[in-house]
């Protein structure tokens, strides 16, 4: 083997030695930058259950709270319904006795 052709070949595998490191530093870019999103699609995949979990929740939260709501609707709603039923009796006593006296005098002044 000629000098020239141990130098060109010492040239050549120098050259490949540093494009295979350049390769390997590139792949190895590659290599953290897919474990960053394999860890990124991991986090994702809790945060999706975990916001999926809290739906539900908050879906019977509301079904709760609405059923509260109608339960006070119709507590609140009860006593004004009394208050309407003694109010109408009153007055309905109260024009029965005023017929009554109207009667009375009619009667009265009959005689």
């Amino acid at each position: 083997m000629s000098e020239e052709h141990y130098a060109e070949l010492k040239a050549e595998l120098a050259a490949n030695d540093t494009e295979h490191k350049s390769f390997k530093r590139r792949l190895d870019g590659c290599e953290e930058k897919l474990d960053k999103a394999l860890n990124m699609q991991l986090v994702m995949e809790r945060q999706s259950a975990a916001i999926e979990n809290l739906g539900k929740g908050v879906g019977r939260v509301e079904q709760k709270v609405d059923s509260i709501d109608n339960r006070v609707a119709e507590l609140e709603r009860e006593p004004g319904e009394k208050w309407k039923k003694i109010a109408f009796e009153v007055v309905k006593y109260v024009v029965i006795a005023l017929l009554g006296l109207a009667v009375g005098y009619v009667i009265n002044g009959i005689k």
